[in-house]
């Protein structure tokens, strides 16, 4: 299979963001569990927990896995933290995913499906962060990431204001009928 992607020397931030930002940026607050991997694309992967239990991946993708570092940090001092406990008995904490870090995200969710051992298609959530904030180890708040960068992109800013316009139509039409 041939690599299509860019060189990362033309890629801006615009085109950057307007490949990872396609939907609609929300808050969402997560509790990240210290474990990391990494992607095809060499993007930071952390494991996250939303309300209710949810688990997600929570991606720092691009020019934001540098700003990452600073989180990467305070949650291996957190992971560090878990196995000294656990080392004084408390077995609670030896569990990883107990070890959590309340983390404030400002980005959009990435539907994907992955195949499952049995061949099945599971439906999981990312969630792609522009910006993010929390709690270092003296209690202030470091704020990280950048928000998108938007394109003026006339084109889907006309098919946006299309839809709204055909599902205001459909919305009468759905009234008079009834």
């Amino acid at each position: 299979m041939t690599n299509r992607r860019k060189p990362a020397s033309q890629i801006t931030p615009q085109y950057e963001d307007s490949g990872l930002f396609k939907r609609e940026v929300r808050d969402v607050e997560v509790e990240l569990v210290p474990v990391f991997s990494r992607n095809s694309r060499g993007d930071l992967v952390v494991k996250g927990i939303v309300k209710p239990e949810a688990e997600v991946e929570v991606v720092f993708a691009g020019r934001r896995t540098r700003d990452a570092a600073g989180l990467v940090e305070r949650m291996k001092k957190l992971r560090t933290q878990g196995v000294r406990t656990a080392l004084n008995g408390h077995e609670a904490m030896a569990q990883v995913r107990r070890l959590r870090l309340p983390v404030k995200v400002r980005g959009t969710w990435r539907l994907r499906f992955v195949a499952d051992t049995s061949g099945w298609d599971l439906k999981t959530y990312q969630l792609l962060a522009a910006q993010w904030a929390f709690a270092d180890l003296d209690g202030v708040t470091v704020c990280a990431g950048s928000p998108p960068e938007q394109l003026q992109n006339r084109v889907q800013d006309r098919a946006r204001e299309a839809r709204a316009r055909n599902a205001a139509v459909r919305a009468m039409q759905a009234a008079r009928s009834r």
